[in-house]
């Protein structure tokens, strides 16, 4: 940014925010505000309110500068909030917000990888502005009691509480302000412009509702003011929205998104991670399908681990666990996706979440460069809602050399229109595979040709992965093609894995077996008669190697034919 365009913005910010930061207190961080270069009437003004220790001016300053408050005055800001009243923080939500806020950037600056004590206290405030939001008539107290509401309930895992507290305060914030003014002036009543649909949309997109979290983050990227105060929400609206994007392959997507957001300018690295933390998750994913190892592992990096107290964990987890089938020890993978998993209490995850999704997805891609064939078909009969495990049940099937199967199921999971680019490339190319070894090669070609015209670019190789050299070589002869995918041999990756296939009275019988009934038994529990139950034994047992029940049992447990039995704190 040239030196001109700095100070038309700081006349700008002197005209339309009087209290614009411009601290010396925090120096070493100026360097992420272009405009900040040197201190002014403003910053007078600003330590003139936080001297007084008038609350009034002090959440008037917090409407005005929003997050750069918090960050630029922080000591300030906790030795004025210490100044007011006991009960102040539960009367104006604006003062509990900016004095949490202040008290974590004093105390961490940008630092703190956990902001779990900042966490804990949205989730305790918010629960009690939760009980009466209906006594704010202000409508900037409204926003922000009804938000950390919000934030709340979500912390708690309530989404659909979270939801309905969100959907209540933005009617009631409609029929208060009563008439439409741009976001960026200083003088708009709700204050933080897009705050609220930010915080819908992350609530949307960690309940699953990845449709409903693209509406809401749109909606706050419009709703959003420019630079320097009115941008934050759309900073992490169009992040998130930058990381929806990267997680469903849509590559050239995520990277508009990105590049809209550094056209914002730098944020304070002190927010950094509380507000941009899903762009640095977006562009580890990014590398990982363009099998960019140096530039995923860098972001990976940034991003942190997944035992860390940020709300997008399960992504850092998905994100991990998809480097560590391309490059690392898929083994280590999982034992670290565990950890995750345990750090957060998530080793039951509510089912249709994103936690759970991600976390199913994570654990099915290393299950197969494990070559577990059993365990990741397990999987897929544990979590039918997750649609993205049908292509590595296809990717076991195919190596399996279950070719009917895998192209069975590949067809039918396409009929359904996969939600992500990727499972749309990676199941065309098990179709092409499939089709190739049973030697229909005009369909092997049509099926290849429809996975190369899938990808999001040249560069979109990781759903190639799975394939043998030869096999793609082979491929683009039929199809005509000059294709040049030049992806790595994995080790692990190709190679038959163990798979035993029962049918749907077999699975059933077994299951009976299982819980200790005997054949007998299980013929009254199926309704059918002893004999064709015996029947089924003898061919359960010839399929799994085994001689007698205790060893059939071993075998498909170790397969994972049975469900697995969930255990106290699971």
């Amino acid at each position: 940014m040239t030196r001109r365009t700095q100070n038309f913005i700081k006349r700008f910010i002197n005209r339309r925010f009087p209290f614009a930061p411009m601290s010396t207190d925090w120096h070493h961080q100026r360097v992420n505000t272009p405009y900040a270069d040197g201190p002014d009437r403003s910053d007078f003004e600003v330590h003139a309110a936080l001297d007084s220790a008038d609350v009034d001016r002090i959440e008037e300053a917090f409407d005005q500068a929003w997050y750069d408050l918090p960050v630029r005055f922080a000591p300030d800001v906790v030795a004025a909030v210490r100044r007011a009243d006991h009960g102040a923080l539960d009367r104006r939500p604006r003062l509990f917000h900016l004095s949490a806020l202040a008290h974590h950037f004093a105390r961490h600056g940008g630092d703190d990888p956990q902001p779990r004590r900042l966490l804990q206290l949205y989730a305790r405030q918010g629960r009690r502005y939760a009980a009466r939001l209906t006594s704010f008539s202000d409508p900037r107290d409204l926003v922000a009691a009804g938000t950390l509401a919000l934030v709340s309930a979500r912390l708690q895992g309530r989404y659909d509480e979270a939801e309905r507290i969100g959907a209540w305060t933005d009617k009631h914030l409609a029929l208060h302000v009563g008439r439409a003014q741009p976001p960026w002036t200083s003088t708009d009543p709700a204050a933080r412009p897009g705050w609220l649909s930010a915080q819908r949309g992350l609530t949307a997109m960690l309940a699953g509702a990845t449709d409903r979290a693209v509406q809401l983050y749109t909606r706050a990227r419009a709703e959003a003011g420019g630079p320097p105060h009115g941008h934050y929400a759309g900073a992490n609206a169009l992040a998130n929205l930058a990381l929806l994007s990267a997680y469903r392959g849509h590559l050239g997507l995520a990277r508009r998104r990105l590049t809209e957001l550094e056209e914002l300018g730098d944020l304070p690295a002190v927010l950094a991670r509380l507000t941009a933390s899903g762009a640095t998750l977006a562009r580890a994913l990014v590398a990982i399908e363009e099998l960019d190892e140096r530039g995923a592992a860098r972001h990976l990096r940034e991003a942190g681990p997944a035992a860390h107290d940020l709300e997008l964990w399960p992504f850092v987890a998905y994100a991990q666990a998809l480097y560590d089938t391309v490059w690392g020890d898929p083994y280590a993978g999982l034992v670290r996706l565990d950890e995750a998993r345990f750090a957060h209490g998530a080793q039951a995850a509510a089912p249709g979440t994103m936690t759970s999704t991600l976390l199913v997805q994570a654990e099915a891609a290393l299950l197969v460069r494990t070559r577990a064939a059993g365990r990741v078909l397990g999987l897929s009969r544990e979590h039918p809602a997750v649609g993205s495990l049908v292509v590595d049940v296809a990717w076991t099937q195919l190596r399996s050399g279950h070719h009917h199967q895998a192209i069975r199921t590949c067809a039918e999971a396409l009929h359904r229109r996969p939600e992500s680019v990727s499972d749309r490339i990676g199941l065309d190319l098990v179709l092409a595979l499939a089709h190739l070894r049973l030697g229909n090669e005009d369909r092997a070609a049509a099926a290849f040709e429809s996975a190369l015209r899938g990808r999001s670019g040249p560069a979109h190789l990781r759903p190639f992965l799975g394939a043998d050299g030869d096999d793609l070589r082979r491929l683009s002869d039929l199809a005509g093609v000059d294709a040049d995918l030049p992806v790595p041999d994995l080790p692990g990756v190709r190679g038959p894995a163990p798979l035993v296939r029962l049918t749907p009275r077999e699975l059933a019988v077994l299951q009976q077996l299982s819980v200790g009934k005997t054949a007998e038994g299980a013929a009254a529990a199926l309704g059918v008669a002893p004999t064709t139950v015996r029947s089924q034994i003898r061919s359960l047992y010839r399929k799994l190697g085994a001689s007698r029940r205790s060893e059939a049992l071993a075998s498909a447990h170790e397969l994972g034919l049975l469900p697995v039995g969930r255990g106290p704190g699971r």
